[in-house]
């Protein structure tokens, strides 16, 4: 299986980057419409940046998608590479004192968002310190089992979301271990609380900060950026002191919101995070 994501991604990064701004160029707005991908993206858009006109949502949806080619292809690249090849990718660490807690027995919240390719930030992370991470199972079964197996490496723990992976998730923090998940997507029931995201009501993930008000644990957001005089950057970042609050998953929303708008093209639009909105009980990707 690595072979054949080796093969898909052969190029270097800065290549692969390369060839896709030429060729995203050449592909008109009125194809890459057609796109379901494109779709969600530019609805999405539409949604969190409702001040932009239409001209303007194109452009931030073409730009949008093809960093999400790149991270796609990111993520081809992390599969097929070794630790050190993705350690050597990583050409600058923000506020990596925040991540190097002195002590290491001690518990450690990551909480990340779907900037480019979640999987070389969690590849990075598990260099760095053994983990226990919650993940979406892949549908694919062949994919599914590599990429289980290959997130496993270096002593870290990989457990599905739901009730028997949160209930894993937790007793390795109370293990005072280090404990990841994204927390932008949306939950299942029962998993999640509205809280404002966007200036829309979310039904956000409520994991991670409702950990860190139980437990006092120390937590952090971190997410993985692109320079392009530098290349790929890990970033860190503590929220605010309020996230440990009964108002935590707002906190945690408004601190990846900030990230967001830093860069938005950055993101994962792809996904469709506004399909459980307060104000529309109906699926509005459908219009």
């Amino acid at each position: 299986m690595r072979i054949i994501f080796y093969i898909f991604s052969i190029f270097p990064l800065k290549f692969a980057f390369l060839i896709c701004d030429i060729a995203l160029k050449l592909v008109p707005l009125n194809i890459l419409s057609l796109a379901p991908t494109f779709i969600v993206t530019r609805k999405n858009l539409s949604i969190a940046f409702s001040e932009l006109t239409g001209d303007e949502l194109d452009v931030l949806a073409k730009e949008s998608y093809k960093e999400t080619l790149k991270s796609f292809y990111e993520t081809l690249y992390t599969w097929s590479r070794s630790s050190k090849k993705i350690v050597h990718e990583t050409k600058k660490i923000n506020n990596r004192f925040l991540f190097n807690n002195p002590d290491q027995e001690s518990g450690l919240i990551i909480f990340a968002i779907h900037n480019r390719s979640i999987d070389f930030l969690l590849r990075w992370i598990s260099t760095q310190r053994s983990n226990t991470t919650l993940y979406k199972k892949i549908k694919l079964r062949p994919v599914d089992r590599f990429v289980k197996k290959f997130r496993e490496e270096g002593d870290c723990k990989m457990v599905e979301t739901g009730i028997g992976g949160v209930k894993t998730i937790l007793n390795s923090l109370k293990d005072n271990q280090m404990i990841c998940m994204a927390s932008d997507q949306v939950p299942a029931r029962g998993l999640g609380v509205y809280a404002k995201f966007f200036d829309h009501e979310c039904y956000s993930f409520a994991l991670a900060p409702n950990l860190a008000r139980k437990s006092k644990k120390p937590i952090l957001l971190s997410y993985l950026s692109y320079e392009k005089n530098i290349g790929h950057v890990i970033n860190f970042k503590k929220p605010s002191n309020n996230i440990y609050s009964e108002f935590g998953v707002q906190v945690m929303n408004d601190e990846m919101e900030t990230v967001i708008r830093q860069s938005p093209a950055e993101y994962s639009w792809e996904y469709k995070k506004f399909r459980r909105l307060l104000s529309a009980p109906g699926d509005v990707y459908r219009d």
